[in-house]
């Protein structure tokens, strides 16, 4: 990718001197009076960006001695755009853009001035803030033109956001996501639909792609290599794409947007056409997707003839063609709910639509005589108004077309330059490159108390604790159990092994109160203190004292409440915590509440359902302002370079938000877990009124020389400390400490890329790696995330459930990806539910954002196509808003895209592996039964299976798929039939993973089903319950060493005395090339070599190639096995594989 401007920011919008600056100034100020008028009838209150061009005489201005100032003596924000320049390379016509506020009739007068003091001012600013490291003080802006990876750039302002597809890999130029940011809550939603089953015909253009651009019968030859930022803002933004083909025809993109303007301009040309060009949509979000219902045209002379506006003349979505747009404009919408709307604007006559008002339209003109074409559209986005949209979508298209009406005086000469009340600008703050300590009393950063511990627990129907008091503070509750905080109930009351047996199905039908005596200590800070939560499961109340201090529904977020004004100082508090779950079964109701696979799975046991205080409780001292969120993102840049952005959220308990004028915000950035030079510090002061008025901090470290982070398999998972403290009233008022790596991570297709290098995925899926939450400690994650780790993979999917902290930061540290999955499957048909699934997914997507470890996210699994047009719709929208990274989003796994294949257990035989043909595999796998001495531990004297078949079934064996996959086990005993299933299950994830990595890059990669049991059961894991591995455990390893001799079998069975030819591959997932010996030998159930060969072999990086055959004729009957190996240069052994064979005498 070529970039031929600095990109991949937010631009500030900050002013640059040019180097002429210093030429000697004009001895006078001149000023030129700009008069505005509204040329249409309609109010333009929203600081509109005004365009003007001015000429200017030879040294009368240049850049930096600009500005404009209103009729009341306020500086506006200015942006200069130079069209001609003099010999002195000061400007000679410039075009002067401005923001402007104005309603019929009135006449504001602005006046542009030009002073060379401005520059001195500049300048002596530029050089003290230089010499004290500030950044920042541009005009304040909020337009956004961002990289993303190497294959997609978002664009936005405060109104919209967009991100473009540049065409990467062959795929499709398109813009793959819009939103309109001004719809309601939970309601910010995708409006390119892209769910590939869409039927009706599409002229142009590439199915499911997005909006894109086509000439009619030619094909894409390549995508956009190269992004051109032409203008920048402050006040606008325009882009230039280029580098595409359609064969001989090479064509570029312009994007134009203005600051906080909802209007989108987007314009394409191309070379070489023949036939027709423009513009193809496929598709529109509407019915019967989310979230539009119907569209209207821009049309004046018809509606409204009075007074009711309840009645649009709009239409329901189906194509319709026009020459013309009536009105010049069609707007999608729903008139009873507010998901913003989307306009189409015409700015090309010669524009054809086709289908306009359906999902799927085109908007093409025909072919000229030299076949260079032209072509325009206009994209905006409204604000909802109910049945009157279509109103604002109106006055929306006469402002596009109608500007402001401008007239420029004659320039005017005065001694010095007016006083003027200073524009709006970014917060400045200041950058050093070295370390800064943070001091922290306790995690978190303000004083702590800790509230773990002893706790009472009793129990009730719910409903009943609440009736009987057992929130007030005077209860008497010492006959009740004592339990240790945090815990699960089921722990707490049952232990085990009993909390895995049906004994404790009744637990979860009860609700559960906790209470906890405690006394501040003197000196503790309580005029902000909170009461902090490590996470509750599922619904909790909380009391303080017999007052209600909050609620909160979920099963792994942290939360807090205010309860400054409930405790009693130097007295005895009481809290009392009321917590009950809902048990749902998995297939068999659709549940309300969002606990993911913890809630309900066909893999865990249906009634126990986890609940209780699961992780630590303190009380916390804040000052007047906390950390609310911290938000970071990373990109690299193209000289090597990075750039780590953090955005931090403030709060405050107080109306008058932080009053102290000294009050800061300290970040720091150095190496965690490497030696390195860079240790960068920024200190931001808070009072500026940029953040003052938003509430928002942010600042850019930039580093030279990043070391950054690679998975596993690749390098080394570098780690940065980014340290947050605020400072109020001169002490610590919050601070926090988290790890930090420089990466980026993107998918294109189905094929991963990290720091631009592509990445095949060999991965796994995890379930919660012990039914109770509470349970896991950072050295257990770190001992089963070691043991994933060693099956050489570099991906973990977290199977429909959000982890604890610990698990993100092992997988950070150990250089595993994360794919992190949100809900199950099978919820209501409810767009209630979807909306407030869309709210709870906040808070979990903020708990992980900030990891390098997680690469892609899944809103849901296995969604029917009702939930997939309404429920994981709003849960993707939620992602682009709170996940500063923009990473992959997958709606639902296995559903689009992702397979999730499960021949040889729910039908079909293993043999189809050896054919599959899918982009990526997330899912695969049959069931095995654990070793021996595993499964007698919780199942003894439980053979043959159909006696006790109850007690199986309870610990999650799928009998009649395991007999169909296994075979009955007849005589056999337990002991001689458990090598039987684990041999079946390590076959066919043999022959699946090493099916998908010959098909490398044609397949993106393939994450095995799935790695540890979280209880004692009888499931697809390749290592049980008591960290015992099966036989796949082994066979995946092998199967997925990053070098490997692959073998493409196609049957177990060989005859004796005909000969075998099966394809060998070499296959290397190494980033570097090198030559190795792959040497292959056939092995009796003796030990015996029967037959071998060997052959050098030259492994090209990243790559999967057919080498060869392995042939031989078997010569006895019995257990055979053909054994790979691939031996470097130096001699050492890269990897080895093994295949399992019987031969018959038959054929």
């Amino acid at each position: 990718m070529q970039w031929a401007a600095a990109t991949a920011v937010v631009f500030a919008g900050a002013l640059t001197l040019p180097s002429s600056a210093q030429t000697p100034p004009p001895a006078r100020t001149t000023a030129w009076p700009i008069r505005l008028e509204e040329p249409t009838g309609i109010e333009r209150r929203d600081r509109e960006v005004v365009t003007v061009t001015v000429a200017f005489a030879p040294g009368q201005a240049r850049e930096g001695w600009l500005r404009v100032v209103d009729d009341g003596s306020n500086e506006v924000a200015l942006q200069v755009h130079a069209l001609e320049r003099h010999g002195d390379g000061s400007l000679a016509r410039a075009q002067i853009l401005f923001p402007a506020t104005l309603v019929p009739g009135a006449r504001p007068v602005f006046t542009l001035i030009a002073s060379a003091q401005f520059a001195a001012d500049t300048a002596q600013r530029s050089r003290r803030d230089a010499a004290a490291q500030k950044v920042g003080g541009g005009y304040r802006t909020d337009l956004v033109v961002r990289r993303i990876g190497t294959s997609r750039l978002e664009l936005g302002n405060s109104r919209f956001g967009v991100l473009v597809n540049l065409g990467r890999d062959a795929t499709a130029p398109a813009i793959v996501e819009a939103y309109n940011r001004s719809a309601g809550d939970q309601r910010v939603l995708n409006l390119v639909e892209t769910t590939p089953d869409l039927e009706e015909p599409l002229g142009v253009g590439v199915r499911s792609a997005g909006w894109g651009t086509a000439i009619a019968g030619a094909q894409r030859t390549a995508g956009f290599t190269t992004i051109e930022v032409i203008d920048s803002g402050p006040l606008r933004a325009l882009v230039r794409l280029s580098g595409a083909r359609f064969g001989g025809a090479a064509e570029q993109w312009e994007f134009e947007w203005l600051a906080g303007s909802p209007v989108l301009l987007w314009r394409a040309r191309t070379t070489g056409a023949r036939a027709r060009y423009g513009f193809f949509v496929s598709a529109v979000s509407a019915a019967p997707y989310e979230p539009f219902t119907r569209w209207i045209d821009a049309s004046e002379s018809r509606w409204p003839s009075g007074p009711d506006t309840d009645s649009p003349p709009d239409h329901p979505i189906a194509g319709a063609t026009f020459d013309d747009l009536p009105g010049g404009a069609v707007t999608y919408y729903d008139p009873a709910r507010n998901y913003g709307a989307l306009t189409f604007l015409e700015t090309d006559p010669a524009l054809r639509w086709e289908g306009i008002g359906g999902r799927q339209f085109t908007a093409t003109r025909p072919a000229a005589g030299g076949g260079g074409l032209d072509a325009s559209i206009g994209i905006a986005f409204p604000e909802w108004t109910g049945t009157e949209t279509g109103l604002a979508a109106r006055a929306l298209r006469r402002v596009v077309v109608n500007p402001i009406v401008v007239q420029v005086g004659e320039p005017e000469t005065r001694d010095a330059v007016p006083g003027m009340a200073p524009a709006p600008r970014e917060a400045t703050y200041e950058r050093w490159r070295e370390s800064l300590t943070i001091p922290a009393p306790a995690p978190g950063g303000a004083p702590e108390m800790s509230l773990d511990g002893e706790w009472r627990l009793h129990d009730a129907a719910k409903g009943e604790g609440e009736r009987l008091g057992w929130q007030q503070a005077a209860v008497d509750d010492r006959e009740w159990r004592e339990v240790t905080v945090p815990g699960s109930v089921h722990l707490q009351v049952l232990g085990l092994p009993a909390a895995f047996t049906p004994a404790a199905n009744w637990v979860s039908t009860r609700e559960w109160w906790f209470r906890r005596r405690f006394r501040v200590p003197a000196g503790f800070p309580l005029e902000h203190a909170r009461l902090r939560f490590g996470a509750t499961d599922y619904y909790a109340d909380v009391w303080v004292n017999g007052r209600r201090a909050g609620y909160h529904e979920g099963y792994v977020d942290p939360w807090e409440i205010d309860v400054a004004s409930l405790l009693r100082p130097g007295g005895d508090n009481v809290i009392a915590v009321r917590v009950w779950t809902p048990v749902s079964y998995y297939w068999r109701h659709r549940p309300y509440t969002v606990k993911g696979s913890y809630g309900a799975v066909d893999q865990k046991p249906d009634d126990i359902t986890p609940l209780g205080i699961t992780r630590p409780v303190a009380l916390v001292g804040y000052g007047p302002a906390r950390l609310a969120e911290i938000g970071v993102r990373t990109t690299l840049n193209e000289d090597g370079s990075a750039d780590v952005d953090v955005d931090v959220g403030l709060a405050a308990d107080g109306a008058d938000d932080i009053e102290d004028e000294n009050a800061a915000l300290d970040l720091s950035l150095e190496p965690r877990n490497f030696e390195g030079p860079e240790r960068l510090r920024v200190h931001v002061p808070l009072a500026d009124p940029a953040i003052r008025s938003t509430g928002r901090a942010s600042a850019r470290f930039h580093l030279e020389t990043p070391a950054l982070w690679w998975t596993r398999d690749h390098g080394k998972p570098n780690l940065y400390t980014l340290a947050a403290r605020l400072t109020v009233g001169g002490r610590v008022s919050d601070a926090r400490v988290q790890a930090v790596g420089v990466r980026e991570i993107e998918k294109v297709g189905w094929v991963f890329y990290l720091n631009g290098r592509r990445l095949f995925i060999r991965g796994t899926n995890s379930y919660y790696l012990n039914l109770f939450l509470s349970e896991l400690t950072r050295a257990q994650y770190a001992r089963d995330l070691g043991t994933m780790a060693d099956m050489n993979i570099n991906m973990v999917r977290l199977h429909c459930h959000f982890q604890n902290p610990e698990f993100y930061d092992t997988a950070d540290e150990l250089g595993l990806l994360v794919w992190q999955d949100y809900l199950e499957a099978w919820y209501p048909h409810d767009p209630d539910f979807a909306l407030h699934a869309a709210r709870l997914y906040d808070a979990h997507i903020r708990l992980v954002r900030n990891h390098p470890s997680v690469a892609i996210w899944a809103t849901s699994d296995e969604e029917d196509l009702e939930n997939y047009r309404v429920l994981t719709k709003h849960l993707a929208g939620r992602l682009f808003l709170e996940d500063p990274q923009h990473r992959a989003v997958v709606r639902s796994t296995g559903r689009y895209g992702d397979g999730h294949v499960y021949e040889g257990w729910y039908g079909g035989t293993i043999w189809a592996y050896t054919q599959t043909e899918e982009a990526f595999i997330s899912e695969l796998g049959a069931t095995a039964l654990p070793n021996y001495e595993s499964l007698v531990r919780f199942l003894p004297n439980h053979w043959p299976i159909e006696q006790h078949a109850d007690d199986w079934v309870f610990h999650k064996l799928q009998i009649d798929e395991a007999m169909h996959a296994w075979g009955p086990p007849g005589a056999l005993t337990l002991r001689e039939y458990i090598p039987r299933t684990q041999g079946y299950v390590a076959r066919l994830h043999q022959l699946a993973i090493e099916r998908m990595r010959r098909r490398k890059y044609a397949a993106g990669g393939i994450l095995h089903f799935h790695a540890i049991d979280f209880w004692p059961s009888v499931t697809m894991a390749a290592v049980d319950y008591y960290r015992v591995p099966t036989k796949s455990y082994d066979t995946v390893r092998r199967s997925f060493q990053l070098v490997l001799a692959s073998v493409a079998y196609d049957r177990d069975t060989l005859a004796r005395g005909v000969p075998v030819r099966f394809p060998l591959w070499a296959i290397n997932d190494r980033w570097d090339g090198f030559a190795a010996t792959v040497a292959w030998r056939v092995r009796d159930a003796s030990g015996r070599t029967t037959a071998e060969g060997r052959q050098l072999v030259e492994f090209a990086p990243d790559s999967a190639a057919p080498i060869g055959e392995v042939t031989w004729t078997p010569a006895t009957t019995g257990a055979i096995e053909l054994l790979t190996e691939v031996i470097g240069a130096d001699g050492r052994q890269l990897s080895e594989n093994r295949y399992e064979f019987t031969v018959t005498d038959g054929p």
